[in-house]
């Protein structure tokens, strides 16, 4: 029995159907890490917690503009999208780049994977939508910071890195750090580099399709969503994402340069993507045997053990041709 939508709160409703109002909660929760621990800076302690609490604020901002796009459809979300974009342009000193870039990364990319969710199949069509926009965003960044560093790609990665390093190492120094462990920091360094952005990518596009999926629960509590109700346990990726991670994987290992940089940085985000997928997998099969202790394991030692994720990868990508969930949840496979 589906519970009975309720209505939205008059204020819910006044800011969500205003255009200025609706750009002024956006900007408030853009702007929240900047804001927000300085009303309690004087408080050390209490501006540490309200930082953890900005973060959270300003990682929602995806979710009112899917919840936007949801109730008020696509025109309306351009519009406050384009006064936020504005805003952003005018407190950043006119820099017209940055709001450009909030409008599209904060904005419009959320309001499209929320549109793909009213199609058949809509919770992997908008996964699959995000995780192509996110990994873009991310390459389009880093490229323009590299462009304006006169550097390469890894080198500008090395570059955003290099200060939480010599912090390090020179703390080692002051405390007698030996020369294998300057070596061990200076390979973790490497490591670092090479898989920061797609690492990234994979994060954003998690945090960002979480967004998503929290408007669409917030959309049919209160009775205005249409489309694909499926759970993040139904997603199943399409052949072109498998076919995308194993050219990558090719690509890393024959070619150099930014190229082989791209193709790293996009394997290591997709198969991210394929682990979600795996772990649906594992999940609907413990579960449709009612063990519910071996899936709190399988969690724990996700969390505890990341070489844990390396199966579920191969399990998400088989299950791409195989569907190993059509037998255990019909509604899921057909």
């Amino acid at each position: 029995m589906m519970e009975e939508a309720r209505s939205l709160p008059p204020i819910a409703s006044f800011v969500l159907t205003k255009h200025l109002a609706c750009a002024a909660l956006a900007l408030v929760l853009l702007s929240s890490m900047v804001w927000l621990p300085a009303l309690f800076s004087a408080i050390p302690l209490l501006a540490l917690l309200f930082s953890f609490v900005a973060v959270i604020l300003h990682m929602l901002t995806p979710a009112l503009f899917a919840l936007i796009f949801m109730g008020g459809g696509m025109r309306y979300t351009l519009q406050v999208s384009a006064l936020v974009a504005a805003a952003v342009m005018a407190l950043s000193g006119f820099d017209v780049l940055l709001g450009l870039m909030v409008g599209l990364f904060y904005c419009v990319l959320p309001a499209l994977a929320a549109n793909s969710l009213r199609l058949m199949g809509g919770v992997s069509r908008s996964a699959t939508q995000l995780a192509l926009g996110m990994f873009v965003a991310v390459m389009v960044a880093l490229l323009m910071g590299s462009q304006s560093q006169s550097l390469s790609l890894q080198g500008f990665v090395d570059h955003l890195l290099a200060p939480m390093f010599e912090v390090m190492q020179n703390g080692g120094a002051q405390a007698g750090v030996n020369q294998i462990d300057a070596k061990a920091l200076q390979q973790t360094q490497v490591l670092l580099s090479w898989i920061m952005p797609g690492l990234m990518a994979f994060s954003l596009w998690f945090v960002w399709w979480s967004n998503v999926l929290l408007a669409r629960k917030v959309a049919m509590r209160y009775g205005f969503y249409t489309g694909d109700t499926g759970t993040l346990l139904s997603v199943r990726f399409g052949k072109p994402i498998a076919y995308a991670l194993m050219l990558s994987l090719i690509l890393a290992n024959v070619d150099a340069g930014s190229v082989q940089y791209i193709a790293v940085s996009l394997a290591l985000m997709l198969a991210g993507v394929l682990s979600v997928q795996g772990i649906a997998v594992a999940h609907v099969w413990l579960k449709a045997r009612d063990m519910n202790m071996v899936i709190a394991m399988m969690y724990v030692l996700l969390f505890i053990w990341f070489m844990m994720v390396i199966p579920f990868i191969i399990l998400g990508m088989l299950d791409i041709w195989f569907d190993y969930r059509r037998n255990e949840n019909p509604t899921l496979g057909g």
